[in-house]
């Protein structure tokens, strides 16, 4: 009969679990800062437009290249693949792996 020692491992558990909530209180990301801004109105600044997109027709070719590259890598990862399946395939005909051979 196997012993199984389920204790330790709950033990473990909830050291861990006390230990994580024990150190929420001291992560500088969750303490409280004091506000250092004064309550005056400011002018509403309009938020920057932002344009998506090239630029200029350096960064258009840029993405043009990027795209032709990934397709052009897509279609030779694929053509060795096929190859990949055709011997894999002719193996499996020969029964290369096959536990019976005659």
């Amino acid at each position: 009969m196997i012993k199984k020692r389920p204790s330790f491992l709950l033990a473990a558990i909830i050291f861990l679990l006390l230990l994580s909530w024990g150190g929420v209180f001291y992560c500088s990301a969750q303490q409280d800062v004091a506000q250092t801004q004064k309550s005056t109105p400011q002018e509403k600044e309009e938020p920057e437009k932002i344009v998506v997109g090239p630029q200029d027709i350096k960064q258009k070719t840029g993405i043009l290249v990027f795209v032709a590259w990934m397709w052009i890598s897509v279609f030779v990862i694929v053509y060795f693949l096929r190859f990949k399946i055709i011997e894999a395939d002719r193996l499996y005909r020969l029964r290369f792996y096959s536990a019976k051979k005659n």
